[in-house]
């Protein structure tokens, strides 16, 4: 159905028409020569005036599908989109989408990368809301609106300086010196948004959605898409590294972000083109750096995935990020974490570390939280802290050396079967919630055509590094027991050997391996596990020595001489 104008009016700057459809505009961009113009309400009968910012809006090409006028169905109410807020911000670039319902009323649609949030103005009364952006702790802080608790998930600065807008806003974008302290909150799919710069302060609620949930009309097909930004979302592009001229190649529309893996060298991609961000003249070979290179493709979970960024972390103390302040760090260890993308599937991640690998998405939909803040039915296995070290390829974010996050692992507390891990990562502006699961090395080594490491596959195998501590180490147990069987049964098998002593002594050590430890609790487990593996190689030397020492001296004295049984060279 077509929409009737609110007002027309000609732009003063070009004389192109321009119309709104909503009472509340108050920021207009002329669809012709993209003067943006301010709404002010004249007087008396005068109705509104408009006038020329001095300030041109120009939109990045993205590759978004939606556009001005795009129409579709949430919570059972029609809506067009009548606006367009892009927003530029240190790590990367968003689209806020100013929809108007059919009712009069508005909301925004939000386009993160692949992420979409609907949100309309709430009405309902919050408690424990925090008064101002300053107190907001990221990760701490929450409150409860209609008997939920809602979690801080992002809270930043945004500048309208750094913003350009399409179609008609609700404030004024031009003042110079305008900004907006927003701050996200997540419970489950919902998804709530304020702005602290807003008085009295405004809720929007709403819930994570996909394009297809909204019964979309009007986008702009792939034919649009590629005449106007040359190529399509998620197609490889390739140009020179302005500071080394090495070949850099990424997916074009789903990076902001690239890190040249010859010369380190941040780049810029929103533009669909490489621009120079900052010079590194460090030259790293990438072959030595990360065990996939960058571009290598793969198959897992029946999806072809490319491989267009690694990141290296060196582990540190959990605690190293809070809002203002860094501990000192300290090394543990390392990993390394792989960005995959697939164009229908969008981004993954593969988390190699020592031997094992992990496959990882980002929840869109967060967990539910108990009075602890913890995830319902989910239990805290390890807390630690990362610290980037080096990174190369394309990344939807600004990926710096020296950023530090603090990870905070979970497993199911109900089912000891499942070895998934859910996984909260806290940055300096934002906390993510990611799910993750063991990959076999045969699969990998499948996928990526990776060497075969039989000895490395022999040592996770035996150490079961995705093992719980339920499990108690009964692969370990079970190698301990092969050991010592296959070391003591010849004594067993020989009649001149074989004794009392020794066997005894022998099951003994069958029966302390296999219940060494087993009924402790999982913490005192974890922190005795080290030496009660040493513990199991102490018993089978001590079986051995019953077996093979005590016999021979047992013999001597048998023979009745004052010499051994087995004289030099006869054994």
């Amino acid at each position: 159905m077509e929409k009737t104008p609110f007002f027309k009016t000609d732009c003063p700057s070009c004389g192109a028409p321009v119309e709104a459809y909503s009472a509340t505009a108050v920021t207009l961009v002329c669809g012709h020569c993209h003067s943006m113009l301010v709404v002010r309400k004249g007087k008396k009968k005068s109705g509104s005036i408009v006038s020329y910012s001095e300030r041109d809006s120009a939109l990045l090409e993205d590759f978004s599908p939606l556009q001005i006028g795009t129409r579709g169905v949430f919570a059972h109410r029609n809506f067009t989109l009548i606006g367009r807020l892009q927003v530029h911000y240190d790590v990367g670039v968003w689209n806020e989408w100013y929809a108007l319902f059919d009712d009069g009323l508005t909301g925004w649609l939000s386009e993160v990368g692949d992420l979409y949030a609907m949100t309309c103005e709430a009405s309902g009364k919050a408690k424990g809301l925090p008064t101002t952006f300053e107190s907001v702790r990221l990760g701490q802080s929450s409150f409860e609106l209609d008997g939920k608790t809602f979690v801080v998930s992002d809270a930043r600065t945004i500048h309208y300086c750094n913003t350009d807008a399409q179609g008609e806003l609700p404030f004024n974008l031009t003042a110079k010196k305008a900004t907006g302290k927003v701050c996200d909150f997540r419970c489950g799919k919902l998804f709530l948004t304020i702005d602290f710069t807003v008085s009295p302060l405004t809720i929007y609620l709403g819930r994570v959605v996909s394009l297809n949930s909204l019964k979309l009309e009007n986008l702009r097909s792939d034919d649009e898409i590629q005449a106007s930004a040359g190529r399509l979302k998620g197609e490889i592009h390739a140009e020179a590294c302005p500071n080394c001229g090495a070949s850099v190649h990424w997916p074009s529309g789903v990076t902001s972000f690239f890190l040249c893996s010859s010369c380190g060298s941040s780049l810029n991609t929103t533009k669909d083109t490489v621009e120079l961000m900052k010079e590194n003249t460090a030259r790293q070979a990438q072959q030595n750096l990360f065990t996939l290179d960058i571009g290598t493709i793969g198959r897992l979970n029946d999806t072809e995935y490319r491989v267009i960024g690694a990141v290296q972390y060196a582990e540190i103390p959990f605690g190293s990020i809070t809002r203002n302040y860094v501990v000192k760090e300290e090394r543990f260890g390392k990993w390394t974490e792989y960005l995959l993308y697939n164009t229908q599937q969008g981004f993954a991640w593969l988390v190699e570390s020592g031997n094992s690998w992990r496959f990882s998405e980002t929840l869109q939909a967060w967990p539910e939280f108990d009075v602890n803040g913890n995830p319902i039915d989910e239990e805290v296995v390890d807390r630690y802290g990362g610290r980037v070290e080096t990174a190369a390829g394309a990344f939807y974010w600004c990926v710096k050396s020296g950023d530090l996050i603090d990870y905070t692992e979970y497993r199911s507390a109900t089912d000891y079967s499942d070895n998934s891990r859910l996984c909260a990562e806290q940055g300096k502006d934002e906390t993510v919630w990611s799910r993750s699961k063991p990959i076999p090395y045969s699969q990998m080594r499948k996928a990526f055509d990776l060497p075969r490491d039989s000895v490395g596959a022999f040592g996770l195998w035996l150490t079961n590094e995705e093992r719980r501590p339920e499990d108690r180490d009964d692969r370990i147990r079970a190698f301990a027991t092969l050991i010592l069987i296959v070391i003591n049964l010849p004594a067993w098998l020989s009649p001149d050997l074989l004794s009392f002593e020794g066997i005894g002594v022998s099951l003994f050590a069958l029966v302390w391996i296999w219940i060494a430890e087993r009924f402790k609790d999982d913490d005192d487990y974890e922190e005795e596990r080290g030496v009660m593996i040493l513990g199991f190689f102490f018993m089978i030397f001590i079986a051995t020595l019953f077996n093979y020492v005590s016999v021979d001296e047992g013999d001597s004295s048998y023979s009745g001489s004052g010499y051994s049984g087995y004289s030099g060279g006869h054994k």
